[in-house]
């Protein structure tokens, strides 16, 4: 994450002292969708969690969600709303503090891990190694989603573009994944218009 300076874990967290720009209280619509077109088996992994609006989202829909985030303040925020839910949903869900790019280090073989702009926030050296955990952290037929912007901004501490033809090359048949479906989407936010997107869903074969 060095697009957000020398230290990215303070940046995030003076960020989660007040209420993020990205947090809008619900699964955004596009992610909402995607799920819908292709239902996710469980355990699902909501990458970088934040404060848990979209493994809340999955848990009212009946699935098992582990929600991982990096910023302890954000994980207490979501612990928090917890409690707010119905007690199936609350037992369903469950919040862990650590680190998003090494979804193998839990030890689960996943059903499915959920990305709601995280994949945008890293490097693409990153990227290279957390793409190549996941593949080891998700079973066979598992899949995964994720929606990030799709456009760049000259200004630092924003996310980066990530482009179709990026996702067509990471999620090819040749590197262990089937491309289900990649579109075009908008990213909504509490401050501004919505950004341009891209979202899609990948297979593990």
């Amino acid at each position: 994450m060095s697009r957000f300076g020398a230290d990215p874990h303070a940046f995030f967290t003076r960020v989660y002292a007040d209420v993020a720009p990205w947090e809008i209280g619900d699964a955004q619509p596009d992610m909402a969708r995607l799920l819908a077109a292709y239902p996710p088996a469980d355990p699902v992994l909501d990458l970088g969690s934040a404060t848990g609006d979209l493994a809340i989202y999955l848990a009212n829909l009946g699935h098992e969600v582990i929600g991982l985030e990096f910023v302890a303040a954000a994980v207490e925020q979501a612990r928090a709303k917890i409690s707010r839910l119905p007690a199936e949903s609350a037992a369903r869900l469950r919040f862990v503090t650590g680190d998003a790019t090494r979804p193998s280090a839990l030890g689960i073989p996943l059903g499915a891990a959920v990305d709601s702009g995280f994949l945008h926030l890293l490097d693409p050296a990153a990227t290279d190694l957390f793409i190549a955990d996941l593949a080891r952290a998700i079973a066979p037929g598992g899949r995964y989603y994720l929606h990030e912007f799709a456009v760049e901004f000259p200004i630092d501490n924003v996310p980066r573009a990530v482009t179709e033809e990026e996702i067509e090359t990471r999620f090819s048949l040749a590197s262990g994944w089937r491309l289900l479906e990649m579109r075009r989407a908008e990213f909504f936010n509490r401050v501004a218009q919505p950004t341009p997107a891209v979202i899609a869903c990948a297979e593990r074969v």
